[in-house]
């Protein structure tokens, strides 16, 4: 027992000393904000207002969810849903109540019908605040998708290539009067106008056909390859191609025929 009391007095020593710096602060209870954070399936829109560019940006802000920013919001989130190029603007169709919201809130879409950007769509979508959910609503909406497409500089003729005429491109909404339209940065290659078009009218996909590389009775380079075998041969096309369409090969040599891609105005190949 002395023993004890022997290692037990210079810890109570150090103890006690220990104290007189301790007392000295004053430890009140802090309560910490704790946010759960959860997946889902649904698309939440992008917030519109740049958190990082103010150090100094209030997270509990007050803002008036009025028609303009909803519709953003709504734009914002559509455009992810399809993973859509270009810019989706939204308009909403009846009246709305503004609401008031903090600078966190978000904005989820749970259905959109048709499921497909369409000119008119029923969207139902749900808004929460910072994990709180404000409301669950269904609106129609008029959707808008902007891109950029292919116009006429001048007037061309029926025949002519693509690649070789000069073209522009402009925004347009190709969810009306230009639905159809060839995006800027299309594969224009092998494609020529199929009815005459004036200047300045935009590029559609059922104004165009095909170039035909190969014609019928046309002597062509066959490229044969696979199973590690590389054969070139001369073949007779037995009907006209276009670019990377199939067409009827007769082997010159052994008479047979056979199915082969079209590369370009001389060539074709096929896979052994």
């Amino acid at each position: 027992m002395r023993y004890f009391y022997l290692y037990f007095f210079p810890f109570s020593l150090a103890f006690a000393d220990l104290n007189r710096f301790v007392d000295s602060f004053d430890f009140d209870p802090v309560q910490s904000e704790v946010k759960v954070l959860t997946k889902s399936s649904a698309y939440i829109s992008s917030n519109p207002y740049n958190r990082s560019s103010n150090q100094g940006f209030n997270k509990n802000l007050v803002l008036n969810l009025d028609r303009e920013t909803l519709e953003k919001s709504l734009g914002e989130s559509i455009s992810h849903r399809y993973q859509a190029s270009g810019k989706v603007v939204a308009f909403l169709t009846r009246a709305w109540t503004p609401l008031k919201v903090s600078s966190n809130f978000i904005l989820k879409i749970s259905d959109s019908s048709p499921d497909q950007l369409s000119p008119s769509v029923f969207t139902r979508f749900s808004i929460w605040d910072n994990g709180k959910l404000i409301g669950n609503f269904a609106e129609p909406l008029r959707l808008g998708h902007y891109v950029d497409v292919l116009f006429s500089k001048s007037p061309v003729q029926r025949g002519a290539r693509l690649s070789n005429v000069e073209l522009s491109k402009r925004p347009v909404d190709i969810l009306k009067q230009y639905a159809g339209a060839v995006p800027a940065g299309s594969n224009i290659n092998g494609y020529q106008f199929a009815n005459n078009i004036k200047a300045n009218s935009p590029i559609k996909w059922n104004l165009l056909s095909k170039v035909t590389l190969v014609k019928r009775g046309q002597i062509v380079d066959v490229f044969a390859s696979g199973n590690g075998i590389y054969v070139t041969m001369k073949g007779m096309a037995l009907e006209n191609g276009v670019a990377g369409g199939d067409v009827t090969v007769k082997n010159l040599s052994s008479k047979k025929e056979f199915q082969a891609k079209v590369l370009n105005e001389n060539s074709v190949k096929v896979h052994l």
